[in-house]
């Protein structure tokens, strides 16, 4: 297995170091997370070695470690070999402990000869790094009364079996951390102390409010706290995800070339739920359909004249990176909930239907302002907005009702991005099964199956709605209470696959 080490040294920027020693520098571009520059670079090197590439990102004294599979999928793992960058402290700790008697060297002013370190017991704290020498460990003193600072990290290669840790003389200063060597690595310690308390379940302190525990507790006052499994925690911990960070601007679209499959009334009911829970003004829904769509007639407040795609792209493209957020709520539709919307256009400019550039052009703008962009597709593959919004998703979002017209066509889309668009497309979309009238429910099993069988990254359920059925405007206050929460847990796994998928 392979091996890059990787680390950020500023917001946009990171040094990739590969097994042969060469440095790569990554850099992000204006609006994108250098998380998401590193996923793409480890998954190519992935690629292109055929093998599982280990990863080490290092960020700030944090380090985490990744395995990179050749298709793309990302695992949390533990290091493979031994660690460069220990602490002081655990570096003086074999010199106490080792499983074999330790010769020492003492300065000839405080003792003529050598002495012996018996055998320490196995079960004293602290004991477990020493396991790895395989053989007696030797350091020099310095006089009674000086302990012994460390004055370089060894790097244990091949041919290297047990730390060194030289000695320092009592009347020099120790180095300045500031003018270390860039190749040192500092040390890393952990955030919290281990004698903090425990970490605490997002809302499990809370007492239940639905259920029969909920009526317990309505009816006697008590205070009992919702079971761990049950959909009330789970509901708490999708609102969570939902208002947790993520990396930086994320696309979120929802396609399907299937027509009247719902991907308007979810693309709306997503970007209500995500404003909810981080905020008003920090997601907007753009309907990046060739020629227009519904987006305008399902929303509660319908846009004005000159609040759609082409009239912002065309304000943009005087005076490039000009547009403050007083001037873009000129071209937004805020809703109720806080969420905006920008609406696509049904004639274009002189004609034209919404193309590849516009799209970018719009999100390059929206970037500036709002966190999460939902794009609503239309029905066209081949049109370039269509190919812009699905090959620059973080998150695929597929809805398929329970017909088998509808699955099919998912299903065929799903293979061509994977064949034809980038290599993790599959492990970033989240298929919506969805009721609808007419729909066949054996098809589900299949449908399900078929999905997960293709590598998708997790399939949902969503039960009927009659208004996102009836074609009226859609207020989010006026939906089912099943329908809310299941846009909820939909709305959270999005969040959460956008937080993790980048590294």
């Amino acid at each position: 297995m392979s091996a890059l080490a990787i680390e950020i040294t500023g917001e946009r920027t990171a040094v990739a170091r590969g097994a042969g020693a060469e440095e790569v520098e990554l850099t992000a571009d204006k609006g994108q997370s250098i998380h998401v520059v590193i996923a793409q670079y480890s998954r190519k090197h992935s690629a292109e070695s055929g093998a599982p590439v280990e990863v080490v990102v290092n960020e700030a004294g944090h380090t985490k470690y990744l395995t990179v599979e050749p298709d793309g999928n990302v695992t949390k793992s533990l290091p493979t070999g031994p660690i460069s960058a220990v602490t002081d402290e655990l570096q003086a700790v074999p010199v106490e402990a080792a499983p074999e008697p330790v010769t020492m060297s003492v300065d000839k002013t405080s003792q003529p000869q050598q002495s012996e370190v018996a055998e320490e017991p196995d079960d004293e704290p602290g004991v477990a790094p020493v396991e790895v020498a395989e053989e007696p460990v030797t350091m020099s003193v310095a006089p009674i009364g000086h302990l012994p600072v460390s004055s370089e990290r060894p790097v244990r290669g091949d041919n290297q079996a047990r730390p060194v840790v030289k000695s320092r003389p009592q009347n020099e200063r120790p180095a300045n951390p500031a003018t270390r060597p860039r190749t040192q690595s500092m040390p890393t310690r952990s955030a919290t102390s281990v004698l903090a308390a425990p970490e605490i379940t997002p809302g499990s302190s809370e007492p239940a409010r639905t259920g029969i525990r909920g009526r317990l507790n309505a009816v006697l006052n008590l205070g009992l706290a919702p079971k761990p499994e049950s959909a009330e925690m789970r509901q708490r911990g999708a609102v969570s995800a939902i208002a947790g960070p993520i990396p930086g601007f994320s696309i979120v679209t929802v396609a399907n070339p299937k027509g009247g499959v719902g991907k308007t009334p979810i693309a709306v009911g997503l970007n209500a739920v995500i404003a909810q829970h981080r905020g008003a003004g920090s997601s907007v829904c753009a309907e990046v359909a060739e020629v227009g769509g519904s987006l305008a007639d399902r929303v509660s407040v319908p846009p004005r004249e000159g609040q759609d795609v082409l009239a912002l792209v065309a304000a943009e493209s005087v005076q490039p990176g000009s547009i403050r957020p007083s001037e873009l709520s000129r071209y937004l539709a805020r809703q109720p909930g806080g969420e905006d919307i920008v609406a696509g256009t049904f004639d274009g400019a002189g004609g034209a239907g919404l193309g590849y550039d516009d799209v970018e052009s719009l999100a390059t703008v929206l970037s500036q302002h709002r966190e999460v962009l939902i794009a609503d597709t239309g029905n066209n593959r081949l049109a370039g907005s269509w190919q812009w919004a699905t090959s620059n998703a973080h998150v695929l979002v597929v809805p398929v009702p329970l017909r088998r017209d509808a699955a099919a066509a998912a299903h065929r889309m799903l293979l061509d991005l994977a064949a034809t668009s980038r290599s993790d497309v599959l492990a970033r979309t989240i298929v919506v099964i969805t009721d609808g009238p007419g729909d066949a429910p054996m098809v589900e099993t299949e449908a399900v199956d078929a999905f997960l069988e293709l590598g998708v990254h997790k399939v949902l359920r969503m039960p009927f709605e009659p208004l996102f059925a009836s074609g009226e405007r859609i207020a989010t206050s006026q939906l089912r209470s099943t329908t809310a929460q299941s846009l909820t847990v939909v709305a959270g796994a999005v969040i959460d696959l956008i937080a993790h998928a980048a590294l």
